[in-house]
């Protein structure tokens, strides 16, 4: 049986415009984050990398499945080429600079409220 994450990941990644995945809701549950982003990477041929959380440390994920911390990374300075995931926990308190064009989708759960939902954007 499809799970949400199953379901929602490949219709975000056919919507060119969207780089940002809130995951706000917890729907993409079923992947770690570390199999998200080279999900999404994989289904996105334009992205050279995708940035994510590895427990509370943000990394990111080049083309070739090379993992390495942001901070260090080249695309630390190049969010524009970047998709970027954050999972629930991560949407809030975390802070990148996104091109002023960015695009992000944000998920939804029964259990989010209106203080998480403007937290978490």
């Amino acid at each position: 049986m499809p799970t949400a994450s199953d379901e929602w990941l490949p219709l975000i990644a056919r919507n060119s415009d969207i780089t940002v995945l809130l995951d706000v809701g917890a729907l993409m549950l079923n992947y770690s984050n570390s199999e998200l982003a080279r999900c999404w990477l994989r289904l996105r041929k334009e992205a050279k990398a995708v940035v994510f959380f590895l427990d509370d440390d943000i990394n990111v994920m080049s083309r070739d499945g090379t993992v390495e911390s942001f901070a260090s990374s080249c695309y630390s300075e190049r969010l524009g080429e970047c998709l970027v995931y954050l999972d629930d926990v991560h949407t809030r308190g975390t802070d990148l600079k996104l091109p002023h064009n960015a695009c992000a989708a944000v998920t939804l759960g029964s259990k989010v409220t209106k203080d998480r939902l403007v937290q978490g954007w």
